[in-house]
């Protein structure tokens, strides 16, 4: 594994921003997985944020184990189309009002229409999920494509 470079830095955050929606894998008391899908946005240290309700099975599951793992990627019947990225990092809700604030703000910029349910997602937690490790596939430079970063 590598560190991460500026111009893979670069083609993970293009994609982030061009994709909405994350599948997460958390483990629950029993350690059995689970996974969720959720809308998400990305800023520009890779990290991500979304917004759930704090008794959500996902959201409570990262409350005793942290460690998650997500995967992004857009449909295709192409194998040459298959391009996407593998995150594992460690998971927390926001506490801070200014960390919020910017999650919110990211939240706006990409998806206009949560300005009609405001009062929902302030009954919501916003979440944030540092990254450690990302794979990132691409088919389109050859079949099973892959590059893994660490990140500090």
């Amino acid at each position: 594994m590598t560190r991460l470079t500026e111009a893979a830095r670069a083609e993970i955050s293009s994609f982030l921003k061009k994709h909405t929606t994350l599948v997460m894998a958390t483990v629950d008391r029993e350690a059995m997985p689970q996974a969720a899908s959720l809308f998400y946005v990305s800023d520009d240290a890779l990290q991500l944020y979304w917004v759930s309700g704090e008794k959500s099975r996902h959201s409570q599951n990262l409350e005793r184990v942290s460690h998650v793992a997500v995967t992004i990627h857009h449909e295709t019947w192409d194998w040459r189309d298959i391009h996407g990225v593998q995150i594992e990092g460690v998971a927390r809700r926001l506490s801070d009002p200014d960390e919020t604030d910017r999650a919110w703000a990211l939240f706006r910029d990409k998806f206009p229409f949560t300005s009609e349910f405001t009062d929902q997602i302030a009954r919501s937690a916003f979440y944030l999920l540092l990254p450690k490790w990302i794979r990132l596939i691409d088919n389109s430079k050859y079949f099973g494509h892959r590059e893994e970063f660490t990140l500090p």
